[in-house]
């Protein structure tokens, strides 16, 4: 299995109580913002991975058996919680 399939997460879990029901539409809301950011670097990774391999550079395995660097890792943590803070963020709206 590759580092980014066993990438771990956070062990900050936000609480299960996170939201009222009446701000359900919020979920629903940041969940279709999410997928489409998502499908948007899925969709460019697809395409540069190609665009390498078309020009002789295979990058796909080398993705897949990659386990960074102690300085890597922490600039991968760091951006993974920023993200995990903007979506909560999103979730909780104005107080």
């Amino acid at each position: 299995m590759s580092f980014w399939a066993a990438s771990p997460m956070p062990d900050q879990t936000p609480p299960h109580n996170i939201l009222k029901p009446e701000q359900i539409d919020r979920v629903a809301d940041a969940l279709l913002a999410l997928t489409r950011e998502v499908w948007v670097l899925r969709d460019r990774q697809i395409v540069l991975e190609q665009v390498l391999a078309d020009r002789g550079i295979e990058v796909t395995a080398g993705i897949d058996q990659l386990q960074p660097s102690p300085e890597l890792q922490t600039k991968l943590d760091r951006e993974r919680d920023r993200l995990i803070a903007r979506i909560t963020e999103a979730l909780q709206g104005p107080e």
